[in-house]
């Protein structure tokens, strides 16, 4: 007896040869099916579970030749492994058929012994390819799942951004976003607080997929919840609530909240805080470029967490950029990052006189395009672009 029975199929148009097969494979613990040629053969392939078949070559109606070559253009038949019953001295026949798809051959006075390790052979290599195809179809199946998640993901990431920058006459902004295969978190938006002050937001949430997606999708509805903070105290709130919310420190958001109001005597005051996220950078006329760093732990990790606030001023011609960390993370073909310093040193080439918004804009998309060389993202890239007027 054997500890992995199967259903054999012989064919032979004898049947003195297929009662003395299937009695040796019945003795072997495994169940025989009998056929009396290749016709009645493959009406039983196509109706019933086969695991191996023993099969004569010279039949009348349709020959062994012509289930093999049947068998072989069937994707349903194509892995049941054949063995070929021949006489010894049918060598021509026994090649044929080998080359038309058989696993092995058997003698027609075949020893019990043989027969008994060409058949576990075969049936081990059969469970061993069903087992792959079962592993391939799950991984489809896993893939088509993850294609799908990752798809809804990008929709709710989409839904989440504004239709269009905000239109004012003191202000020239542009925005910019690439996903990545893996969609990350990264957010952009622009709300008109109070006394017509203009808040840009950037984000980072951690993880991919619908989580991040999650994320991103409540931090912009807790924005809009709570318009009439100062950005300090609704930084604060927001995070105070994202903790509350018990996501796990593995999933929080890195957050920048810019708020900008136009004086009276001209140029713009800003005011700024917020947590993980990349340095703001300032590009005045005649190339001159300032960096102010935020300091604060992204939103979601500890309820305790404290953000401090920077104020400045642009002038006109000023120039302000916001961009996430994929700018600074995209890979070239040898596993470099494009980094901070060779973001800064291009930044330093550029004077803000003779360039809109939306050409500086271009620069820091180009040089991310040429440093990764088509190198795909493994991150989201977000960049936002404002010149005063």
């Amino acid at each position: 007896m054997t500890a992995n029975p199967g259903r054999i199929l012989v064919v032979d148009d004898h049947k003195t040869n297929r009662l003395k097969i299937s009695m040796a494979v019945k003795r072997l613990g495994h169940t025989p099916i009998l056929a009396e040629n290749g016709r009645i053969a493959l009406d039983i392939l196509q109706n019933q579970p086969v695991d191996l078949v023993l099969l004569d070559i010279i039949m009348p109606e349709i020959d062994g030749y012509q289930v093999l070559a049947e068998m072989k253009s069937r994707s349903e038949l194509r892995d049941i492994p054949v063995i070929v019953i021949s006489a010894q001295e049918e060598l021509l026949s026994i090649i044929k058929a080998i080359e038309l798809g058989a696993e092995d051959y058997l003698p027609k006075t075949f020893d019990p012994i043989l027969l008994k390790a060409r058949i576990g052979a075969c049936l081990e290599k059969k469970r061993l390819r069903d087992q792959q195809a079962a592993t391939l179809a799950q991984l489809d199946t896993e893939n088509k799942r993850k294609s799908a998640e990752l798809e809804s993901a990008r929709q709710i990431q989409r839904s989440m951004l504004p239709l269009a920058t905000p239109s004012l006459p003191y202000l020239d902004i542009v925005a910019w976003q690439e996903t990545a295969s893996e969609v990350g978190g990264d957010y952009y938006d622009f709300f008109t607080r109070v006394g017509d002050k203009q808040l840009l937001v950037l984000g980072d949430a951690t993880g991919h997929g619908v989580s991040s997606a999650l994320m991103v999708s409540m931090t912009k509805a807790l924005l809009l919840a709570h318009r009439s903070h100062d950005i300090k105290s609704l930084l604060e709130e927001l995070n105070v609530i994202l903790c509350k919310l018990g996501l796990g420190k593995q999933l929080n958001m890195a957050l920048l909240l810019l708020e900008l109001q136009e004086k009276p005597d001209g140029g713009l005051a800003v005011t700024v805080s917020g947590g993980g996220i990349p340095p703001i950078y300032i590009l005045r006329p005649a190339a001159s470029l300032t960096e102010v760093l935020i300091s604060g732990l992204p939103l979601g990790i500890t309820p305790e967490a404290v953000y401090q606030v920077t104020s400045f001023e642009l002038g006109p011609g000023d120039v302000i950029i916001l961009m996430s960390d994929g700018v600074v993370e995209q890979f070239n073909a040898f596993g470099q990052f494009l980094g901070f310093n060779r973001l800064y040193q291009a930044l330093q080439q550029l004077d803000p006189s003779e360039a809109s918004a939306n050409i500086i804009l271009e620069h820091i998309k180009q040089l991310g395009k040429d440093w990764a060389g088509g190198h795909p993202l493994h991150d989201d890239v977000t960049v936002v672009v404002a010149k005063v007027l």
